[in-house]
């Protein structure tokens, strides 16, 4: 078991909190000084939910009106319903995301995010990916794509290049990428589109992710910690 963990709470919400583990730790392709722990954030309940809340700030803006000042023109069901965003039709969840992913659609739902699907409601998919980590749409799932508004939601964007895969797929399967949402981002953007991260750099000014070649625990010879990846790690 990793030790040493430490909790960062949000800037916005101080019950929502990631923990991290400091060591030196190696994914498919890069170094990295932390080991970002979101098992909880993805698996349990309550904490999904506050993940998801923070997510759905990025796409619904609410007008702040007071009812003394507005009282006779809206009452309190209108100003709370008021808000300012596209509509959703299809949440790709990735790297285990899909608790998060029903309760994003579910905050979605409760304000007043519409969506044109036939059914009123959203589509929520978790998608296969081949041995080359492209994801793969079957028949049954291109429905949900093709001519659908998108939202992405993965635990972390790193270098960004699953980001790339997967925004590439969804547009040559007739989507249209509406938003990406990540747990933890290291990146701001990828091919203009924004990556709106829970959890950021700025909320670990430390946090290194380099090439083997240039990683600093390998140039002072410490040993790797850990092999990690979005689910877990597996200590060496």
């Amino acid at each position: 078991m990793l030790e040493n963990v430490k909790k960062i709470p949000s800037a916005s919400n101080p019950d929502l909190c990631l923990s991290v583990i400091p060591g030196h730790f190696s994914s498919d392709r890069f170094h990295v000084n932390y080991y970002i722990d979101m098992t909880t954030l993805k698996t349990r309940m309550s904490e999904a939910q506050l993940v998801a809340k923070e997510m759905c700030k990025k796409y619904v803006h609410r007008i702040q009106l007071t009812e003394t000042k507005f009282s006779g023109f809206f009452n309190t069901s209108m100003i709370d319903n008021l808000a300012n965003a596209e509509a959703i039709d299809t949440i790709i969840c990735m790297d285990g995301c899909e608790v998060i992913g029903a309760y994003v659609a579910d905050e979605l739902s409760k304000t007043g995010i519409s969506t044109n699907n036939l059914h009123k409601t959203f589509y929520i998919v978790s998608p296969e990916f081949d041995k080359a980590g492209q994801m793969v749409v079957r028949d049954n799932i291109k429905p949900m794509i093709k001519g659908k508004n998108v939202l992405v939601i993965l635990a972390s964007a790193m270098s960004g290049r699953t980001i790339y895969k997967s925004i590439k797929c969804i547009q040559a399967y007739g989507g249209n990428v509406k938003g990406i949402n990540v747990i933890f981002g290291a990146i701001d953007e990828i091919e203009g589109y924004p990556v709106h991260a829970v959890f950021s750099t700025k909320d670990l000014p430390d946090f290194e992710l380099a090439e083997p070649e240039n990683c600093t625990a390998c140039k002072n010879n410490e040993p790797l910690t850990a092999i990690v990846n979005s689910y877990g790690y597996s200590i060496l």
